[in-house]
């Protein structure tokens, strides 16, 4: 399992680490050089011309000069540049620049009409709490502005680590070499933006420094996948796979119908039953006849024709193209008056939660929520703007609030658990801005719940698939020209991939 840190969980793993174990910080901080000076000569010999270190007063500049001091003494043409008060250095900050002088490190006032090939960023790292302004806001701008290769020391300075927020500014890194732990705000946007390729090293901080008292975030990533994909075995049939009963698309809107139960399928589910308006049943017949399709008229819903599919179905998504008509609304007060039926909400069932049957999602429900940010607006009436600030925080209240997975869809889809913990998925891409990707996400969701998953495995697991199955579109197709077709369709070499490698 990959943590993901705020700031706090990172200083109080790092302080146990020296107070507990006896690691002295100087060795924390040479070793964190070391990892930097590393990963920049395998990219750049003596000969790429200037490089300048630019070092703040905590013990990030610290870690900087540590950095100046070893490319100084392998022959590089290097520099630093303070521009903090000295006096104000931490203690291990100052021996640091002590050192770095001894042994002759140049160092320089003033950046105007310099060029270098490559600037290191130790400025500020996760302790930045406040925007930059004045001068050190004009500096990070000079950066950003040079033709140099950017490499920030754990955290490019002016990102929030807790939630990839800016402060004011930012150096926009080429690489991020970051210790220990990737930090939340490395993860998220905008913070993601301006990390660039992130390298995780190995210092000597590791998960003994958390005394037991774990982080709540966490990386989506494949071994989970892996482990999380439901079992599949030679002496099965398709009932052995499970039902998922989809509920979806309203009056010719079949198209979200058929990308959720096909997704279903692709998910491994042995049989999909979709519930539709009757005008939607030659369509999907015709372009999906391995399901099996119930239909309704919206002027005359017999509920207990409804009430028979659900009990036939071992998972239920609801949601997709379904409008927010009577009869829709009557479909989703069906849904929730079976709680024990592991159950996936999305799209249109999400903006009848929001008005008024929120209060239905109780325990001992078993439901998997997948708002993108407007519908989360709907249901928690916060701007997209405030949600936005915190994604892990948001998703988190809810899920805990509503004993239910809430799987909150935007450029970095969080999962927020009953339990209080989240996970960041990283795989995907903006080609998947499109039409019908997330009806494809919850269906492939419904379909994991159906083979007997429960909602924090599939949501885990559904999550990294759906955004690698995004990654193999765009590669196969390219981002601008991606339908949500093309993602369905490398669902199956997504779960292949996973499993095979």
């Amino acid at each position: 399992m990959q943590y993901l840190v705020n700031s706090q969980e990172m200083k109080r793993c790092d302080r146990h680490t020296i107070d507990y174990f006896g690691m002295p910080s100087v060795v924390l901080m040479e070793r964190a050089a070391l990892a930097v000076f590393t990963e920049l000569t395998k990219r750049f010999s003596k000969e790429a011309g200037r490089m300048l270190v630019v070092c703040g007063a905590g013990n990030n500049g610290g870690d900087g000069f540590a950095v100046a001091r070893l490319l100084h003494l392998s022959g590089y043409d290097v520099c630093m540049h303070v521009p903090v008060e000295k006096g104000k250095m931490t203690q291990e900050a100052g021996a640091q620049y002590t050192i770095a002088q001894t042994y002759g490190v140049p160092e320089i006032y003033d950046l105007k009409d310099a060029a270098y090939a490559v600037i290191v960023d130790a400025l500020f790292g996760i302790g930045l709490s406040r925007r930059i302004k004045g001068p050190l806001c004009a500096l990070i701008e000079c950066i950003n502005h040079s033709d140099a290769y950017k490499i920030a020391v754990d955290l490019s300075s002016g990102i929030l680590a807790d939630t990839g927020q800016i402060g004011g500014t930012a150096v926009c890194a080429d690489l991020t070499v970051t210790f220990g732990f990737a930090k939340i705000g490395q993860l998220l946007y905008p913070g993601a933006s301006y990390t660039g390729e992130l390298v995780v090293a190995d210092i000597g901080v590791t998960e003994y420094g958390f005394d037991r008292k774990w982080p709540a975030g966490r990386l989506c990533e494949k071994e989970a996948a892996r482990a999380l994909l439901p079992k599949r075995s030679a002496h099965s049939n398709k009932g052995t796979y499970g039902k998922t009963l989809v509920i979806a698309g309203s009056s010719h809107m079949a198209g979200a119908a058929y990308l959720a139960a096909k997704a279903a399928y692709y998910s491994g589910c042995g049989l999909v039953r979709i519930l539709t308006e009757e005008e939607n049943k030659g369509l999907l017949l015709s372009r999906l006849p391995e399901a099996i399709v119930t239909t309704y008229r919206s002027d005359e819903l017999d509920v207990s024709v409804v009430n028979a599919c659900i009990e036939w179905a071992d998972a239920i998504l609801i949601g997709p193209g379904l409008s927010t008509a009577p009869a829709a609304r009557t479909l989703v007060e069906a849904v929730l008056q079976h709680p024990s039926k592991k159950t996936a909400l999305d799209a249109d069932a999400l903006n009848l939660l929001a008005d008024g049957l929120l209060h239905r999602l109780h325990a001992p429900g078993e439901w998997i929520v997948t708002p993108h940010l407007k519908e989360m607006s709907r249901l928690t009436e916060k701007s997209i703007t405030e949600l936005q600030q915190d994604l892990p925080a948001a998703a988190q209240s809810f899920a805990n609030a509503h004993h239910a997975v809430c799987v909150l869809k935007d450029a970095r889809t969080v999962v927020g658990m009953p339990d209080q913990t989240f996970y960041v998925n990283a795989t995907g891409n903006h080609g998947m801005a499109t039409g019908g990707s997330g009806d494809a996400l919850s269906g492939f969701l419904a379909g994991l719940l159906a083979q007997g998953s429960s909602c924090e495995e599939a949501a885990v697991a559904g999550v990294y698939l759906h955004g690698l199955a995004g990654d193999l579109a765009a590669a196969k197709k390219g981002a601008y020209g991606m339908l949500a077709s093309d993602l369905l369709e490398q669902l199956p070499n997504a779960i292949m991939e996973v499993l095979h490698t």
